[in-house]
């Protein structure tokens, strides 16, 4: 196990755990590239996928939890297992069959800014997007408790 995790890491994530908005980027695509025959993929605009931020996030801050007890690991390689893992006991909600696969997208994204926040802290992990991809998130467990 690896390095320590950011003191921006762990007040995001007690933000959240408290239910409080937490800045955060969109995770995931909304739409699926079909291939143009060898040129340039184009969006094709007839398949709109899943864009679940509000269960991306609770993933996301799931892993950011569980590393910051377990530790986090020293190479990507080793990150992705343990995601593996815990994916598989993760409690995905009711997620409508058609749309499970359209989620792999965000279940993607929500690792990749995990493995990035724990390596550079949050702040940098969401930093240099457009402004419009900019959102802020609130714990849905919690919210809906109060």
């Amino acid at each position: 196990m690896a390095a320590k995790i950011k003191a921006d890491v762990v007040k995001a994530l007690a933000d959240w755990k408290a239910g409080k908005p937490v800045k955060s980027i969109e995770l995931g695509h909304v739409h699926r590239m079909q291939d143009n025959g060898g040129r340039s993929p184009t969006i094709d605009f007839s398949v709109r996928l899943s864009n679940d931020q509000e269960r991306a996030h609770a993933y996301c801050f799931h892993l950011l939890e569980l590393f910051s007890i377990n530790g986090v690991p020293a190479t990507h390689e080793a990150f992705m297992e343990a995601c593996n893992e815990y994916e598989a006991t993760y409690d995905w909600g009711e997620v409508p069959v058609p749309d499970y696969a359209a989620f792999d997208s965000e279940r993607d994204a929500a690792e990749s800014l995990a493995w990035k926040a724990l390596h550079v802290g949050w702040a940098r992990a969401i930093a240099g997007h457009d402004p419009s991809r900019y959102i802020e998130v609130t714990n849905p467990k919690v919210v809906q408790a109060t």
